[in-house]
């Protein structure tokens, strides 16, 4: 029976006021079910959770023995080789991470961000750690800059502004010029954040196209790492000041005739996942790992539930556009793989092939294939005598994808040598798989050499400081499996010689991407036009072309198949849901004769690209005005081949 009125008044007065004490002291609460939060309010969400030394003590377990044991490049990034046009700083991985482990951070996220930020500063994007706690929100900077060539000068522009997260953003700054940033020159600021916050490529015109926003050329490589204007980690700072002028009314920017400078405070804006009402439904929704209590355990055995959500990029809320997405590609691709356009009149002689993915799925391949060789069979009957082909923000994916374009357009040139750091746990993954006939490690092969004995008889090469570095025989990758998946008919290219192609790209052309234009350069002496860029310095075509590269949620799953979950050198899963990605095979450029060196690399060398085109304010939001820019250049011969 209840009291009376007032006291049924009184128990509900209580209770609304714990309800909302707790949302109170809970910051994610406080922002749960908005559309966007402050920088503040964010921060105090990501920051909520504590810096636990156990999970910090596992965390850097595993990247260490993935660093030592299967990185390819781990000791030569201590200390690389001075090559001329790469930007290349010395990394001790190993030191970093004594660093960092000794430190009582103030929160799990800044734990978290260091490990991510050590391995970034090596500057090769297959090396990555993702910590898919702190990737859930997106900040987004209202005003989205791009690099334009105006009047011969290269400029910092207003490319579009976001005003859906920031309604105080107005679209009258669109092609306005901005002149300066938190104080600075513009460009020179933007340079001096492209040479130290991006890691993307040892390239720094590469990093400098990586930072800016050119919308008609986001193919989806969401790495949500140093944009100037979009993360999906905590920005260092809360706002930053522009100034600007813009065009006088009536007059286009081209003319250069300005109204009055201005300077905007612009704060990043975040904005919030869905699927949490409290801290404890997002750490469970986005942080809590499934393998959190089993790392203790004797007999280990994987979820691989969540290890393939992992490695399908199925762990975000919000896709790169901002939108709920229950099933995201982030960090994948799933086609458009490739288009093929017939350019306009004037330019009916020329075609693009836009090659948007070589992360080709395994039920696509055929139509993949087809479609490639009907693409330029359609060229050949419509008179096409000069071939764009756009390799742009490309992020690479299957090799065996890229082999088919080079031999379908000339005959296959031997694959260039590679090989795999050697150790005695990577040795038994390999003797277990070929055993097993199973898994990605039996696709290899060595002239010479049966079974797996191309790993087991290693070779050593000087490496850094390290006089005596174990790698494998240089070995080959059997595309046997992928091409016994299609059956295509043969297409003999007689149309087209590599003066009649011309690579495009803004050196985003990344991985798989990087050695097929490599080769395409190198060995069919296709030319290669960089796009974007610092003006004044030379550029690179293509990025991080490592060679190969897994991802411990993939390299989990081949450990499960292969039965050796239990290795006592196998590195455990992360206690908190995240992902690592490493090179673990190296690619060689062409010598005369193979020593192994470590100058030989495509990793350590520069190629750089033949002539150059920048984005101006006509072709900047039109892909086919670039591709009519880009015709004229190779109708009128003006790309030559230069000597490397």
């Amino acid at each position: 029976m209840l009291p009376s009125g007032h006291s049924l008044f009184g128990s509900l007065t209580l209770a609304t006021l714990l309800v909302g004490s707790a949302l109170a002291l809970d910051p994610c609460a406080k922002i749960a079910g908005n559309a966007t939060a402050s920088f503040g309010d964010a921060m105090a969400c990501l920051d909520y959770f504590k810096y636990d030394k156990e999970i910090a003590r596992q965390t850097v377990d595993t990247v260490r023995k993935i660093t030592n044991e299967l990185y390819v490049f781990n000791e030569v990034a201590a200390l690389p080789p001075k090559v001329e046009g790469l930007s290349l700083s010395a990394v001790n991985i190993t030191y970093g991470l004594d660093l960092i482990i000794q430190q009582d951070w103030k929160s799990d996220r800044e734990f978290q961000e260091a490990i991510a930020l050590l391995l970034d500063k090596v500057q090769d994007a297959h090396l990555s750690y993702s910590p898919f706690c702190y990737r859930q929100f997106i900040f987004w900077q209202p005003i989205q800059l791009n690099s334009l060539l105006r009047n011969k000068r290269l400029i910092t522009n207003v490319a579009y502004v976001k005003n859906d997260v920031w309604p105080e953003a107005k679209e009258e700054w669109v092609g306005c010029e901005v002149t300066e940033i938190d104080g600075s020159e513009a460009m020179e600021m933007i340079v001096n954040y492209a040479v130290n916050n991006n890691g993307e490529s040892k390239d720094v015109n590469t990093c400098f196209n990586n930072i800016m926003n050119t919308k008609s050329y986001f193919h989806g490589w969401d790495d949500g790492a140093d944009d100037l204007g979009y993360h999906r980690f905590l920005p260092a700072q809360e706002f930053h000041n522009y100034t600007m002028r813009c065009a006088k009314k009536g007059t286009l920017p081209v003319q250069e005739d300005y109204d009055a400078p201005f300077t905007v405070q612009v704060p990043w804006i975040a904005q919030v996942p869905p699927n949490f009402n409290t801290a404890d439904d997002y750490w469970s929704n986005f942080c809590q790992s499934a393998h959190r209590n089993d790392m203790s355990k004797r007999n280990i055995h994987y979820d691989l539930h969540e290890l393939k959500n992992i490695y399908e990029g199925q762990v975000f809320a919000l896709d790169s556009e901002g939108r709920s997405a229950a099933q995201n590609a982030v960090g994948s691709s799933k086609g458009p793989y490739i288009e093929f356009i017939h350019l306009d009149s004037p330019n009916e002689k020329v075609a693009v092939i836009d090659i948007q993915s070589f992360s080709i799925a395994s039920e696509d391949r055929q139509t993949f294939a087809d479609e490639f060789i009907q693409g330029l069979q359609d060229f050949e009957e419509k008179g096409v005598e000069k071939i764009i082909l756009d390799l742009s923000s490309n992020g690479g994916g299957d090799a065996c994808a890229g082999e088919f374009l080079i031999s379908t357009f000339f005959d296959s040139t031997p694959d260039y040598p590679s090989d795999i750091k050697h150790s005695p746990f990577l040795e038994r993954v390999v003797k277990t798989a070929y055993e097993q006939e199973q898994t990605k490690w039996f696709d290899y092969r060595a002239s010479g050499f049966t079974g797996s004995s191309w790993f087991t008889e290693t070779k050593e090469y000087a490496r850094g400081q390290e006089p005596a570095v174990k790698f494998s025989q240089p070995v080959t990758l059997s595309c046997g499996s992928w091409s016994d998946t299609i059956s295509t008919k043969k297409y003999k290219n007689t149309k087209w010689k590599s003066s009649d192609i011309l690579i495009l790209s803004d050196g985003r052309c990344g991985s798989t991407c990087a050695i097929v234009a490599s080769r395409l350069r190198l060995s069919h002496q296709v030319p290669a036009m960089g796009l974007g860029g610092i003006r004044g310095n030379r550029m690179q075509f293509a990025s991080f072309p490592g060679g190969e590269s897994d991802r411990l949620s993939s390299f989990l799953m081949d450990l499960e198949i292969l039965g050796l979950a239990n290795d006592p050198d196998a590195p455990s899963p992360f206690p908190e849901r995240a992902d690592m990605g490493w090179t673990f095979r190296e690619v060689y450029k062409p010598t005369e004769k193979f020593n192994g060196s470590e100058t030989d690399l495509l990793e350590y060398s520069a190629i750089n690209a033949d002539c150059r085109m920048h984005f101006d304010d006509n072709n900047a939001d039109d892909i086919k005005k670039l591709w009519a820019d880009v015709a004229k250049v190779i109708l009128a011969g003006q790309c030559p081949l230069i000597e490397q």
